[in-house]
């Protein structure tokens, strides 16, 4: 068994502070030496830490984080990013003239996956349910074909021709649509068997329905996943990891209240998601500016790849593309038949999906580039 170097901590050692007057107390765990504006890296500056509330936290899964009210981007300078540039072939503010069909637009993106993939059944990933709104807002919509045997989800999906390795950091302004399909802003290696991933947002819509009744798998709804993978296939099976505590994320709309009908319903508006890749053994997870995850270790439990499955080195590695993304995902009902026979919302105006930017940023604004690829 490998040796343990690292020790993985996610948001729980406290620090406890009160709020006078509220039973709305908060357990914080920072670097009291962190200073606004130091742009000196953040991987040393900040340590390890991030904020939860004080509402019960549920199975180890799951956690919670404190009401917030100012939703707004990540301040780069307090994060060790004060320098760090625009990486343009991995960024878009979805501004052109002629949509997806702009040419400036096609030159950075590809309509679909980054290799000939379309989708896990029932999912099919195509750049036809991919537009732009006349404001810059990047629209993926569902929309249901076929029937019996046949029957599919056409769900939208972009991804970056170019690609880059560590230190990265993603931000993408998003609103989640008001469905219960899989919402997606990712980056993904390219290599054969796309063994490295890191997931900035995966959410899968609101707990109450379009149609004011709860939605059948509603664990996952209202609930922000924030995760990565690393994959090997040994034996022609495909292995997956990916950490389990702690993955969770919810939030509460106000003070005092830790009931689930209290959850921030991030369809209701646009939000901040961002993940710094600060080392192939380090992320750090970012919503509406503010620090709630941080994940590290190699060889440990929950840690980055305590299989070892990576194969560019140790620890997450690899160029990595970015991708948007829509999809049904029926392992959350059983099967595909369990999913098509769900009350849940699968297709047009609800599943909507709307991205206003998305923003890559490297120290130099170039890509880094990795040898192992």
């Amino acid at each position: 068994m490998k040796e343990i170097k690292l020790v993985i901590t996610v948001i729980l050692h406290t620090l406890f502070l009160s709020c006078s007057g509220s039973d709305s107390e908060v357990n914080v765990v920072h670097n009291n030496n962190q200073e606004e504006g130091n742009d000196s890296d953040s991987a040393a500056q900040f340590g390890i830490g991030g904020i939860v509330s004080n509402c019960p936290q549920g199975d180890s899964n799951l956690f919670d984080t404190p009401v917030i009210t100012n939703l707004e981007a990540v301040d780069r300078s307090k994060f060790g990013m004060r320098t760090w540039k625009l990486v343009d072939a991995l960024s878009d503010e979805f501004n052109y003239d002629n949509g997806v069909s702009s040419e400036a637009f096609r030159n950075k993106w590809k309509l679909g996956f980054v290799n000939n993939f379309t989708g896990p059944i029932p999912t099919i990933w195509t750049g036809e349910q991919v537009s732009i709104e006349n404001n810059g807002i990047l629209v993926l919509e569902a929309r249901e074909t076929g029937v019996d045997a046949d029957r599919r989800l056409l769900c939208g999906m972009i991804s970056t021709w170019a690609k880059s390795s560590y230190p990265l950091f993603q931000e993408a302004k998003v609103k989640i649509s008001n469905s219960q399909l899989a919402n997606a802003v990712w980056m993904l290696s390219s290599d054969p068997g796309t063994t490295e991933e890191i997931d900035n947002v995966e959410a899968y819509g609101p707990r109450i329905r379009a149609d004011g009744e709860r939605a059948e798998r509603e664990y996952f709804t209202n609930r922000i996943h924030l995760s990565h993978h690393t994959f090997d296939t040994q034996n022609g099976i495909r292995l997956d990891y990916q950490p389990k505590k702690q993955t969770w994320m919810s939030r509460k709309k106000s003070e005092g209240n830790c009931s689930r009908d209290n959850d921030v319903v991030w369809s209701e508006d646009f939000h901040y998601f961002g993940v710094k890749w600060v080392s192939p053994s380090r992320l750090e997870y970012f919503i509406d500016g503010k620090l709630v995850k941080v994940v590290e270790g190699l060889n440990v439990e929950d840690g980055i790849d305590p299989q070892g499955y990576t194969k560019c080195g140790e620890g997450i590695t690899r160029e990595m593309h970015m991708l948007i993304s829509h999809a049904a995902q029926d392992w959350r009902y059983g099967s595909v038949d369990n999913f098509w026979n769900s009350s849940d919302i699968k297709t047009g105006e609800n599943t909507k999906m709307r991205i206003d930017w998305l923003r890559v940023y490297t120290p130099t604004g170039e890509l880094n580039q990795k040898s192992c690829n």
